[in-house]
C-alpha cells in the first residue's frame, strides 16, 4: 500500500474529468461508501484524529431480529491520537463474537457460501493497528468485487482540501445519512422488512456477483 503526498494528488486531480473524493477508511463500510469507492477516485485519510462512536470501527449487518452492531474494542488512550495510530484492544475475544455474528445472521444467504472462508481467515488473524484492518477489509472487498484500485492515504492532517470532495464526515456518528439502498432480497427481509445501506458484506452475501449492478 502506498502513501503518497496530497500535493502530488492534487496535481492528479486537474487531469482527471470527474473529482476525486476523501474517505476515511471504515469496518465494512455501508453500500453508500462503496458507491463511492467503485468509482476508483479515492484518497484515504488516516491521519485525522480517531472519533468514537464511528464506522471507524462498527459496521451493522442483519441478524435474525434485528440490525447488529459490530463494535472493534479500541485501546484507551490518553490524547487523542490519528487512525494510523490506534489500537485494538486484543484483550476482548471480539473476532470469534463478530465471525459468529455474521455466520448466523449469513448462513443461509445465497451467496455465503462463496465468501465465508476469506472472511474467516481474516477474524483469524490478529491485528495491532485498526487502520490495518480495515484495510484489509477494504481489500477482500476490492477482490470480491474485481476491483483494481490503488489505495492511496493522506501524509499529513489537514482541515481543509480544495482540490477533492471532502467526504470524512461520512465515517462519523453525527452524519446523517440519506443514502437509499436499490431494494434486493434480504436472508431476514420477509419477515422484519429491508433495511437499507448496511454493511457491504450484507450487499453481497444476498446479491453476491450482480453487486456491482447495485453500486452505481
Amino acid at each position: 500500500m502506498e502513501s503518497l503526498n496530497i500535493e502530488k494528488e492534487k496535481n492528479l486531480s486537474h487531469k482527471k474529468k470527474n473529482n476525486l473524493f476523501l474517505l476515511t477508511p471504515c469496518y465494512f463500510a455501508p453500500i453508500s461508501h462503496w458507491n463511492i469507492i467503485k468509482s476508483g477516485k479515492v484518497i484515504w485519510e488516516v491521519n485525522q484524529n480517531y472519533l468514537k462512536q464511528s464506522l471507524r470501527n462498527r459496521t451493522y449487518i442483519y441478524g435474525p431480529n434485528k440490525v447488529l452492531k459490530l463494535i472493534i474494542p479500541i485501546k484507551h488512550q490518553i490524547k487523542k491520537l490519528p487512525l494510523n495510530k490506534t489500537l485494538i484492544d486484543n484483550s476482548f475475544n471480539w473476532q470469534k463474537q463478530h465471525w459468529s455474528a455474521i455466520q448466523t445472521s449469513y448462513n443461509s444467504s445465497p451467496f455465503f457460501e462463496f465468501y465465508k472462508y476469506e472472511l474467516k481467515s481474516l477474524y483469524s488473524n490478529e491485528f495491532l493497528k485498526l487502520e490495518d484492518f480495515n484495510f484489509k477489509c477494504i481489500e477482500l472487498i476490492l477482490d470480491w468485487l474485481e476491483i483494481k484500485l490503488k489505495l492511496v492515504k493522506t501524509s499529513i492532517y489537514r482541515e481543509n482540501y480544495n482540490h477533492c470532495v471532502d467526504l470524512r464526515m461520512m465515517s462519523n456518528k453525527s452524519h446523517k445519512d440519506n443514502f437509499n439502498s436499490k431494494k434486493y432480497i434480504q436472508v431476514f427481509s420477509k419477515s422484519n422488512g429491508f433495511k437499507s445501506n448496511l454493511s457491504i458484506l450484507d450487499l453481497i452475501f444476498n446479491v453476491g456477483p450482480e453487486t456491482n449492478e447495485y453500486l452505481k
